[in-house]
């Protein structure tokens, strides 16, 4: 005959059997994916080197992002102030751009809003990324010179 202490740990075993079957909240359903990550929010970006040009001289990029929901479903508009830091001087562009999301990647076209100091030499900074969680993108900066960034939540790059 079982003891009265094995009937209530069947008993309770029973009864969050019979919760997980009705509650798809309290176990995960086989197959189920994971909700995409969110990319509204601020962002910080910091590239690798490069040196287009190839004349030993290595530029990198920083700056920060910020991208809202637009106002049509699945449209995204960002703007991001960028500086760039070269051996022969160093620039700030203020951009305005839009971001189509295609799963798990992210395509970011920009316009230039203002360059300081003044040049007609800086390009639109593009950005062709993979959202790879809730804090961290990577993925190339495609513009004048191709690198390779990171973005990731927050100021974490600007300080």
């Amino acid at each position: 005959m079982p003891r009265r202490s094995d009937r209530r740990i069947a008993i309770s075993v029973a009864a969050v059997l019979a919760l997980a079957a009705t509650s798809g909240a309290v176990f995960a359903q086989p197959g189920a994916r994971a909700p995409a990550p969110v990319v509204t929010g601020v962002w910080s970006f910091q590239t690798q080197a490069y040196d287009g040009d190839r004349d030993g001289r290595a530029c990198s990029m920083r700056g920060t992002m910020t991208i809202v929901q637009g106002r049509q479903p699945g449209a995204l508009n960002c703007t991001f102030v960028a500086t760039e830091t070269c051996p022969n001087g160093s620039w700030t562009a203020e951009q305005s751009c839009t971001a189509t999301r295609r799963g798990a990647k992210l395509e970011i076209a920009s316009t230039i809003t203002r360059v300081t100091p003044g040049t007609v030499n800086y390009a639109p900074d593009n950005w062709s990324l993979t959202i790879r969680t809730s804090d961290l993108m990577v993925g190339e900066l495609r513009s004048a010179d191709i690198a390779g960034v990171q973005f990731r939540r927050g100021p974490a790059y600007t300080s």
